[in-house]
């Protein structure tokens, strides 16, 4: 499985989750390996939003986290 992390939470940041999100079986197919969002670094916070719970605030949580393997 590839841990991903994605830098922002804008307009890209959430089309990527959304697409990795909506078309899950597609993209692992393509990917070859099933894909996880485990971190989305923001200065802010989304209370309403189920991204919420994966939230981060410091880019060291990605950067110490061997798990990671793709940062987008």
């Amino acid at each position: 499985m590839a841990k991903i992390a994605v830098l922002g939470y804008g307009t890209v940041g959430s089309g990527v989750v959304e697409v990795i999100k909506t078309n899950n079986a597609l993209v692992n197919e393509k990917a070859g390996e099933p894909l996880e969002v485990k971190y989305v670094l923001d200065l802010r916070d989304f209370p309403d939003d189920p991204v919420q719970k994966i939230i981060t605030h410091d880019f060291n949580d990605i950067l110490n986290d061997d798990e990671i393997s793709v940062v987008v």
